[in-house]
């Protein structure tokens, strides 16, 4: 019986090959990428840095304004457009906001975001007309009872029932859509002065500097259209 000490094994170089030349392809596959790039990416999509920034992108389009007047309802899905608002400012102008008369009778809260600098609201006064651009932004309920406040505007109110579950007046509804309540216009230094929209009516001129108060004239307009 022969020694097995003495037999020379067989096989033992095979692996060793077989690594060394793995090796060797992930060396020249790994130098290959570093240096030509990898030719499996040319066709995808990239982001980040490889995105071109633009260069590939569509060109922006101008935002294009449309008239208050012809925005109705107001619905949050209008929320951010960019409208023209044409009338008359029925109060003073306090830490940047007026309360605005649209020429079609609608009321609003119109805020000078950022503040404009100093004399650009000079012209603004109540009675005085105003022509803005505005974006169309949310107001909740209890900052609009502030700026009531804060700008001296009465807001219509129904006649209390005279017994329980008494409905208001039905000219009450139409009179009270009139003064909204939970949109405000955000105006930027831009947008004061602006030029209405092409295809726009004439806007009405203004009323005398002895105008009735916004509640006043609601109420009594309340069978007129308005």
């Amino acid at each position: 019986m022969p020694d097995i000490r003495l037999v020379r094994r067989r096989g033992n170089w095979v692996w060793p090959a077989v690594g060394s030349l793995s090796l060797l392809c992930l060396l020249v596959w790994a130098s290959a990428t570093f240096f030509l790039g990898d030719a499996t990416m040319a066709n995808r999509k990239k982001g980040g840095a490889m995105a071109g920034f633009g260069r590939d992108r569509a060109p922006v389009m101008p935002l294009q304004k449309e008239s208050f007047a012809e925005v109705k309802p107001l619905e949050d899905r209008e929320l951010g457009r960019l409208l023209h608002i044409s009338g008359y400012a029925e109060s003073g102008v306090v830490h940047d906001a007026v309360w605005v008369h649209s020429h079609d009778g609608r009321r609003i809260l119109v805020r000078f975001e950022p503040s404009p600098g100093p004399g650009a609201l000079r012209g603004v006064h109540s009675g005085a007309g105003v022509s803005l651009d505005g974006y169309l932004q949310k107001l909740a309920r209890a900052d609009f009872n502030a700026w009531m406040d804060s700008l001296g505007i009465s807001i219509p109110r129904p006649e209390p029932g005279v017994k329980f579950g008494d409905l208001p007046d039905p000219n009450f509804a139409r009179v009270d859509s009139l003064f909204i309540k939970t949109y405000y216009l955000s105006v930027r230094p831009e947008g004061i002065n602006a030029r209405p929209p092409a295809g726009t009516a004439p806007v009405p001129a203004a009323p005398a500097p002895g105008m009735p108060d916004s509640a006043g004239a609601a109420t009594a307009g309340a069978g007129e259209g308005p």
